[in-house]
Protein backbone atom coordinates (compact mmCIF):
# COMPACT_ATOMS: atom_id res chain seq x y z
CA UNK A 1 0.00 0.00 0.00
CA UNK A 2 1.43 3.64 -1.02
CA UNK A 3 1.56 6.30 1.92
CA UNK A 4 -1.23 8.60 1.91
CA UNK A 5 -1.09 10.28 5.23
CA UNK A 6 1.66 11.98 7.59
CA UNK A 7 2.42 9.66 10.79
CA UNK A 8 2.83 6.28 8.24
CA UNK A 9 5.91 3.92 8.89
CA UNK A 10 7.53 3.39 5.63
CA UNK A 11 9.99 1.72 3.57
CA UNK A 12 11.32 1.49 -0.01
CA UNK A 13 9.92 -1.08 -2.21
CA UNK A 14 13.23 -1.44 -4.18
CA UNK A 15 15.93 -0.30 -2.02
CA UNK A 16 19.16 0.68 -3.73
CA UNK A 17 22.23 -1.44 -3.75
CA UNK A 18 23.93 -1.01 -0.30
CA UNK A 19 20.76 0.10 1.37
CA UNK A 20 19.17 -1.78 4.21
CA UNK A 21 15.69 -3.29 2.97
CA UNK A 22 14.27 -3.03 6.64
CA UNK A 23 14.72 0.56 7.50
CA UNK A 24 11.69 2.07 8.79
CA UNK A 25 10.87 5.91 7.99
CA UNK A 26 8.22 7.61 9.40
CA UNK A 27 5.78 10.25 7.31
CA UNK A 28 6.47 13.80 8.34
CA UNK A 29 4.58 15.19 5.63
CA UNK A 30 2.78 14.47 2.16
CA UNK A 31 3.72 17.09 -0.94
CA UNK A 32 1.27 17.03 -3.40
CA UNK A 33 2.58 20.10 -6.62
CA UNK A 34 3.33 19.98 -9.93
CA UNK A 35 6.28 17.46 -8.88
CA UNK A 36 4.11 15.05 -8.45
CA UNK A 37 3.32 12.67 -5.15
CA UNK A 38 6.09 13.34 -2.91
CA UNK A 39 6.59 12.73 0.82
CA UNK A 40 9.16 13.86 3.51
CA UNK A 41 10.90 11.01 5.36
CA UNK A 42 12.63 10.58 8.56
CA UNK A 43 14.81 7.30 9.17
CA UNK A 44 13.38 5.76 12.70
CA UNK A 45 16.38 3.98 15.23
CA UNK A 46 19.25 5.49 13.92
CA UNK A 47 21.06 6.32 16.99
CA UNK A 48 21.58 9.98 15.71
CA UNK A 49 20.02 13.23 17.94
CA UNK A 50 18.75 14.43 14.60
CA UNK A 51 18.61 12.10 11.85
CA UNK A 52 18.32 13.51 8.60
CA UNK A 53 14.71 14.26 6.65
CA UNK A 54 14.50 13.40 2.82
CA UNK A 55 12.17 14.51 0.40
CA UNK A 56 11.09 10.75 -1.95
CA UNK A 57 8.76 9.98 -4.61
CA UNK A 58 5.65 8.15 -3.19
CA UNK A 59 5.55 5.30 -5.45
CA UNK A 60 9.07 4.52 -4.12
CA UNK A 61 7.28 3.63 -0.55
CA UNK A 62 5.12 1.32 1.00
CA UNK A 63 3.55 1.50 4.41
CA UNK A 64 4.59 -0.97 6.72
CA UNK A 65 2.90 -3.52 9.43
CA UNK A 66 4.63 -3.28 12.67
CA UNK A 67 5.02 -5.55 15.46
CA UNK A 68 2.90 -5.13 18.40
CA UNK A 69 4.42 -8.19 20.05
CA UNK A 70 7.71 -6.71 21.20
CA UNK A 71 5.54 -4.42 23.36
CA UNK A 72 4.65 -7.18 25.82
CA UNK A 73 6.55 -6.83 29.28
CA UNK A 74 7.69 -3.37 28.72
CA UNK A 75 6.30 -0.62 31.00
CA UNK A 76 4.55 2.26 28.87
CA UNK A 77 1.82 4.78 29.22
CA UNK A 78 -1.69 4.40 27.70
CA UNK A 79 -4.34 6.62 26.73
CA UNK A 80 -7.80 5.77 28.08
CA UNK A 81 -11.18 5.82 26.96
CA UNK A 82 -12.07 8.21 29.49
CA UNK A 83 -9.03 10.67 28.89
CA UNK A 84 -6.70 9.06 32.35
CA UNK A 85 -3.17 8.18 31.85
CA UNK A 86 -2.00 5.01 33.50
CA UNK A 87 1.50 3.25 33.70
CA UNK A 88 2.23 -0.23 33.64
CA UNK A 89 3.86 -3.30 32.06
CA UNK A 90 1.89 -4.58 29.10
CA UNK A 91 0.29 -7.69 28.89
CA UNK A 92 -0.99 -8.27 25.77
CA UNK A 93 -2.09 -6.54 22.20
CA UNK A 94 -5.34 -6.18 20.46
CA UNK A 95 -3.83 -6.65 17.00
CA UNK A 96 -0.23 -8.40 16.74
CA UNK A 97 1.11 -6.66 13.21
CA UNK A 98 -0.43 -3.23 12.86
CA UNK A 99 -0.08 -0.71 10.01
CA UNK A 100 0.91 2.00 12.48
CA UNK A 101 -0.62 5.51 12.85
CA UNK A 102 0.82 7.94 14.47
CA UNK A 103 -0.63 11.85 15.10
CA UNK A 104 0.17 14.85 16.47
CA UNK A 105 -2.09 15.48 19.93
CA UNK A 106 -1.75 18.79 21.98
CA UNK A 107 1.17 17.23 24.05
CA UNK A 108 1.85 13.66 22.76
CA UNK A 109 2.06 11.30 19.67
CA UNK A 110 -1.03 9.45 19.58
CA UNK A 111 -1.26 6.12 18.36
CA UNK A 112 -3.46 3.09 17.23
CA UNK A 113 -1.67 0.82 19.04
CA UNK A 114 -4.38 -0.71 21.28
CA UNK A 115 -2.99 -2.75 24.34
CA UNK A 116 -3.91 -4.23 28.08
CA UNK A 117 -1.41 -3.77 30.77
CA UNK A 118 -1.17 -4.35 34.25
CA UNK A 119 -0.76 -1.40 37.01
CA UNK A 120 1.77 -1.58 39.87
CA UNK A 121 -1.67 -2.79 42.23
CA UNK A 122 -2.86 -5.88 39.38
CA UNK A 123 -5.37 -4.35 37.63
CA UNK A 124 -6.16 -4.12 34.23
CA UNK A 125 -6.52 -1.30 32.05
CA UNK A 126 -7.34 -0.71 28.10
CA UNK A 127 -6.55 1.75 26.32
CA UNK A 128 -3.85 3.54 23.35
CA UNK A 129 -0.13 3.59 23.74
CA UNK A 130 1.09 7.01 24.45
CA UNK A 131 4.01 8.48 23.18
CA UNK A 132 5.66 11.53 24.37
CA UNK A 133 7.78 13.48 21.60
CA UNK A 134 10.04 14.87 24.27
Amino acid sequence: MKPNKQGQIVKFHTPLEGENPEQFYVVLEVIEDDSGPRADIQALNTGLAFPPINTVRLDDLEVVEVSTQDLIGHYVTINKADYSQVDGKVISVNEQKINLDLTNGINEVETNVYLTKVDKNGKEHLGTLYVNPE
